[in-house]
């Protein structure tokens, strides 16, 4: 949802009591939907569909319910909410809080095209609110009290919503390494590459604190505009993020003081024992540095205020478009014993969607800017990449 589009006069698609009436964004894994559930039709929800191609396949299968069960436990005003999650006709889907607004990937496109930054108060709370988010969830135990070491993987822009009320929540665990996760055979390289700690791409074990680095790279990119790792192509991107060579942040923005340019320094370290040793001794350091330069009370309504100048117009038109269409589902629905059957949640029938709106698949756009995926669906192949890249960085030290 980079920009605002006019909503779909396409039929909104049934799914078990929802109706889908708006595609928000396809991955290689999941299509994520606005929908609403006509026996409560003030809220809107999100909701995530497994691929159809992928649904027939166990290890996909697993790894979608792995992250509805990691959802379901996550309960924290930073994190969106799982509301449940279940199965009709054959396509997995998990419902969840929709968060109105635009992912920090948007923001930070949006700041590059005025050739500026986002202001630091506003990139420090900004990660200090994901770094609150980001303890909760490492600290997270299970029923009983034993820990589910939950690891992100996957801290990046794009996983980042930043709400016009002003409020930053995290939206996805989709491939978070926990006690209750799956061992998935579908490759050892996941997240996006420029956003990875070193010890990801070299295959290494991973623990809490490859959040904490990839949440450096995100302030990193927040104070700068600088994608600091990112390189052409993934190998290149790779070993650049295995040296963890950054320069300050202050290098491209003079703004930047002494003690920040240490937190982002911290976060960043190639190894991981010189990094905060938790989400929270980031955050900890992170309001300190916010104490001594106004505080946070202020930052929320700062940063809507923020949203609304950087997006002039925007929200007004997202807010009438979700309006008029949950208008369109409701009357649908209540027309709905005419229609005949159910239609089967296809790769056509969700395409219908797309053509209803007269545009193509969202994805990175040419010059946007943002790191390619390694997708879910050419896992095999990040697999024998991982294998081949670990024993030349084993041999490399």
């Amino acid at each position: 949802m980079a920009q605002a589009q006019a909503m779909t006069t396409q039929a909104p698609i049934p799914l078990g009591r929802f109706q889908l009436f708006k595609l928000l964004k396809k991955g290689g894994m999941a299509r994520v939907f606005l929908a609403v559930d006509p026996a409560a039709p003030d809220e809107v929800l999100a909701i995530k569909t497994l691929l159809p191609e992928l649904a027939g396949k166990r290890s996909y299968r697993e790894m979608f319910q792995s992250e509805a069960e990691v959802g379901l436990h996550l309960r924290h005003p930073g994190i969106a909410r799982t509301v449940e999650h279940g199965e009709d006709r054959k396509t997995p889907w998990i419902a969840m809080e929709y968060v109105f607004g635009l992912d920090l990937s948007s923001v930070l496109r949006r700041l590059r095209q005025k050739g500026r930054v986002m202001p630091p108060g506003l990139a420090v709370a900004t990660a200090l609110d994901v770094a609150r988010a980001l303890a909760y969830a490492h600290a997270l135990t299970d029923d009983a009290g034993q820990p589910l070491d939950i690891v992100n993987r996957d801290v990046s822009p794009g996983n980042i919503m930043v709400a016009f009320d002003g409020t930053v929540k995290l939206i996805d665990f989709g491939i978070a390494q926990t006690t209750i996760d799956v061992k998935s055979q579908i490759g050892a390289i996941k997240g996006k590459i420029s956003y990875m700690a070193p010890e990801q791409v070299r295959g290494l074990p991973v623990d809490h604190r490859v959040d904490v680095f990839s949440l450096g790279t995100v302030l990193y990119e927040m104070l700068t505009g600088v994608q600091v790792f990112r390189d052409e192509g993934d190998f290149a991107t790779m070993e650049k993020v295995r040296r963890a060579e950054a320069p300050p942040p202050s290098t491209h923005t003079p703004a930047v003081d002494a003690l920040l340019d240490g937190i982002v320094a911290r976060a960043l370290a190639r190894e991981a024992s010189d990094r905060y040793p938790s989400a929270d001794a980031m955050a900890a350091s992170l309001k300190t540095w916010l104490d001594r330069h106004g505080g946070e009370a202020e930052r929320v309504a700062e940063r809507q205020v923020f949203m609304a100048t950087l997006f002039a117009g925007q929200q007004a038109t997202m807010e009438a478009d979700i309006a008029a269409a949950m208008t369109g589902v409701m009357a649908d629905f209540e027309a709905e014993d005419s229609k005949g059957p159910a239609r089967f949640i296809s790769e056509a029938a969700l395409d219908d969607l797309l053509a209803a709106e007269g545009r193509p698949d969202e994805g990175p756009q040419p010059g946007d800017g943002r790191p390619r995926s390694v997708g879910l669906l050419l896992g095999v192949v990040a697999a024998v990449v991982a294998a081949a890249l670990g024993a030349w960085l084993a041999l490399r030290g």
